[in-house]
């Protein structure tokens, strides 16, 4: 690994492509056109999703926002409306600082999974550690030195992409999280780009519309020219018995 992040020979790894962005967004929609485009060419792909692959002790972090939900006034008005699935819309200082030190022990075992994933040509994420970021990201001092931490530590993706959406219409396709929480957060993912300048925002609009942005990244990318392996006849996800299972 060099500073940035990045590892200092590419080929030795899988290329890495991660997709960000508000719920409702599309990101979902947009993996599946590019792991089904790839798998034509002939690439062994892998998908994974950071909260269920990546992330330690999910279930428990599911449950403690869940107990800081129930103790929020606002948040128990809502609850009739919204069910969201780890509650990160709740912001008090102790869940922030709870976070902040699971968010590390996220990038540790984020090696581990990568090195069991060696195999395969192409990694696609269902959300990244920008994505958790984005969940406490602020302006102050301290909020943007930890989010430069973070991003030191992380491995850089060859392709991160953040999938920009209007928060109203996400909000009435996903009505998980509360509206304000979504426009925030979109602001979050946004300003994430003064850190992680090689952060790719793909601007809002129809279904093809963002598939052929992506796709036009993708082919400006050493993937273009990627030839698959020879041993590689077949894709994976994560539903499936791939390496990265034996480190779950």
């Amino acid at each position: 690994m060099n500073p940035n992040g990045a590892y200092s020979s590419p080929d030795a790894r899988p290329f890495l492509i991660t997709f960000s962005g508000i719920d409702g967004a599309g990101k979902t929609t947009q993996i599946d056109g590019v792991f089904s485009s790839l798998q034509q060419r002939g690439l062994r792909v892998v998908k994974l999703s950071f909260w269920d692959d990546v992330a330690v002790w999910s279930k428990m972090r599911t449950g403690v926002g869940y107990l800081a939900a129930d103790a929020n006034p606002e948040c128990q008005t809502q609850a009739r409306s919204f069910s969201p699935k780890n509650n990160k819309h709740v912001r008090k200082w102790y869940l922030t600082a709870a976070r902040s030190g699971f968010y590390l022990l996220d990038v540790a075992r984020l090696y581990r999974v990568l090195s069991g994933v060696r195999s395969f040509d192409v990694v696609i994420f269902d959300r990244y550690v920008y994505d958790q970021i984005a969940n406490i990201y602020s302006q102050s001092f301290a909020g943007r030195a930890y989010a430069r931490f973070l991003l030191q530590q992380t491995p850089r993706p060859d392709l991160a992409f953040v999938i920009d959406a209007s928060p109203d219409a996400a909000f009435a396709r996903k009505p998980e999280y509360p509206l304000e929480f979504m426009h925030r957060n979109r602001r979050q993912f946004l300003n994430l780009r003064e850190l992680a300048p090689h952060l790719t925002v793909i601007s809002q609009g129809g279904v093809e519309d963002v598939r052929g942005e992506i796709n036009f990244h993708i082919e400006r990318s050493r993937l273009a020219k990627h030839p698959p392996r020879k041993e590689n006849t077949g894709v994976a996800s994560r539903d499936s018995r791939s390496p990265a299972t034996e480190f779950l």
